[in-house]
């Protein structure tokens, strides 16, 4: 029943970045159940000043922080229809610390961009969400000290640069609905041999750390992608061709 499955989502953020290709963000992966919400985020917590007051002789500030996650986030909740179909709802936030406000001050400017729709997708397929478009300008000043602060010879030694880019954020969520025990082994299998096989995972002595972790504290076996059944076939009959047989004519 299409109510007793749940639903992994792989989610690509990609960054294109005026003329140096592509750039990927994060491969957040996440499984809920059906109608349930789940979130995941790739980040970390500012704290952002919220509000100040000062003492009696406007002396101890007390400050009030409120923390503001900044990363990737995905908030999704599936709803699978009866025709295998999936309903989407979907709050996709990419956010980062441009840095204060001016300087020596301790408030933050955040920048963000953010996504807040409803798709809906078939089983795994891929539904494309964006672009968001963002456009940067850096202006960069390369002087020579003392002789550019020179009135009006000042110029020849000093250079002023403008850069400007364009930033294009797509981001890619494929949904898949997991009906079995099978099904769920096949999705975990293959993030867990990409983990394994990584050089890090390897430890001096040739053993799998990721593997130690299972044994020793899940005890468990690793997972393992279950192998399609084969399919029966029944025995082959050689069947003989039948004899020829000639007879003369008759003449009339």
């Amino acid at each position: 029943r299409a109510s007793d499955a749940a639903m992994t989502a792989n989610l690509l953020a990609y960054g294109f970045a005026k003329r140096h290709g592509v750039v990927l963000l994060s491969t957040p992966s996440i499984m809920t159940l059906d109608n349930e919400e789940a979130r995941i985020l790739v980040g970390q917590e500012v704290p952002i000043t919220t509000g100040e007051v000062l003492g009696d002789s406007n002396s101890n500030p007390f400050r009030t922080i409120q923390r503001q996650n900044v990363g990737v986030q995905l908030e999704v909740k599936p709803q699978i229809n009866a025709g295998g179909g999936i309903t989407l709802f979907l709050r996709q936030e990419v956010s980062s610390v441009a840095g204060p406000v001016s300087v020596g001050s301790s408030e933050l400017i955040i920048n963000k961009r953010e996504i807040e729709t409803t798709a809906l997708v078939d089983d795994g397929d891929i539904v494309v969400l964006g672009g968001l478009l963002d456009q940067q300008e850096t202006v960069s000043v390369q002087r020579t000290p003392l002789l550019s602060d020179i009135p009006g010879l000042g110029a020849l030694f000093r250079s002023t640069a403008r850069e400007r880019g364009k930033i294009n954020l797509m981001v890619f969520i494929r949904p898949r609905i997991i009906r079995s025990v099978t099904d769920a082994r096949n999705v975990t299998a293959p993030r867990y041999d990409y983990m394994r096989n990584l050089p890090a995972m390897t430890t001096p002595d040739g053993d799998n750390s990721l593997d130690a972790v299972i044994r020793d504290y899940l005890r468990t076996a690793p997972p393992t992608a279950v192998a399609p059944a084969p399919v029966a076939s029944g025995p082959i009959a050689a069947v003989p061709p039948a004899p020829v047989t000639t007879a003369p004519l008759t003449p009339r």
